[in-house]
């Protein structure tokens, strides 16, 4: 089980990402991601440089970065067009699409009892984690806005993006690439990435980077420190799942996606936040996650 404890250690500590990410919400976003990274990569060097000892380069480690880096490069795009609350459900909808790639890439065999398991797993831990989504908002306020092609456009893309980190991820632990050379080249790609965004949206952010308060440094720089943490038990998972078992990789997919669910718990006690949604939410992923889990166990 030590797969397990590993996911839900990466899941808590990109909740803490998520928490940090709320706390700095009063400051220019793109410069927040940009430290954010920064942090992160900075973190990654210094671990590689003491704990490496050869520079080989990793491209399925350097792809999880940029289709990270893609993802994110849309959220923020999103928050420009005010869609971001539309968008942000579908970020947990990567696990699914992670599911997918490697049914068609490993081509697991599943009974037709383990298929309706496995079905019935997969729909209600995306319900749970889009019901989180929406808790900061409500359900009635969220079906009150207008979709759009844009709307369409930037879920499906920041869904396949982030399904793609998980799926290189996955690959990066199944060969031998080491953690701190996965990590290394993942927050690499993605901090270029993150300038790249600046650069695109917001060149005017580079002007704050040497007037933020206390606060505008700290929280990226936890919120960095959280995300170096979860990506490197996200891949200590994926090695630690047995070769034998279909259904192990997905749960820990859906663990390093689904941040929101240890985010509800944060948010309720360190920023006294309240909603149903959510914590139904939460109820309805750990019911679809069991459900994955158990239909292992069936014929």
């Amino acid at each position: 089980m030590k797969w397990l404890w590993f996911g839900i250690i990466a899941s808590v500590l990109l909740g803490f990402w998520g928490l940090f990410d709320k706390l700095m919400s009063f400051q220019d976003p793109f410069i927040s991601n940009v430290l954010i990274y920064l942090t992160a990569f900075l973190t990654a060097f210094l671990f590689f440089l003491f704990f490496k000892k050869k520079w080989v380069f990793s491209k399925e480690s350097f792809l999880a970065g940029l289709f990270a880096g893609v993802g994110n490069f849309f959220i923020l795009f999103s928050l420009l067009k005010n869609l971001l609350i539309l968008v942000l459900p579908f970020v947990s909808a990567a696990a699914i699409v992670f599911f997918f790639i490697v049914y068609f890439t490993e081509k697991p065999k599943f009974s037709f009892v383990q298929r309706i398991f496995v079905a019935s797993g997969l729909l209600l831990a995306f319900l749970g984690l889009f019901l989180i989504s929406i808790a900061p908002v409500g359900f009635k306020a969220f079906s009150g806005f207008k979709l759009d092609f844009s709307f369409v456009f930037f879920s499906l893309i920041i869904m396949v993006s982030f399904g793609l980190w998980t799926f290189f991820t996955y690959k990066a632990a199944k060969k031998t690439v080491d953690v701190f050379g996965y990590n290394f080249w993942q927050f690499l790609a993605s901090f270029f990435l993150s300038i790249i965004a600046v650069l695109v949206f917001s060149v005017d952010s580079f002007s704050k980077v040497f007037s933020l308060g206390l606060l505008g440094y700290l929280y990226p720089a936890l919120a960095g420190l959280s995300i170096f943490g979860g990506c490197f038990f996200v891949f200590k998972s994926f090695t630690a799942v047995s070769v034998l078992s279909k259904i192990q990789k997905v749960i820990v997919a859906f663990l390093a996606n689904g941040e929101l669910v240890p985010l509800v718990f944060l948010s309720f006690f360190i920023l006294g936040e309240r909603s149903f949604e959510g914590f139904l939410g939460v109820g309805i992923v750990l019911i679809g996650l069991f459900l994955l889990n158990f239909s292992e166990n069936v014929e």
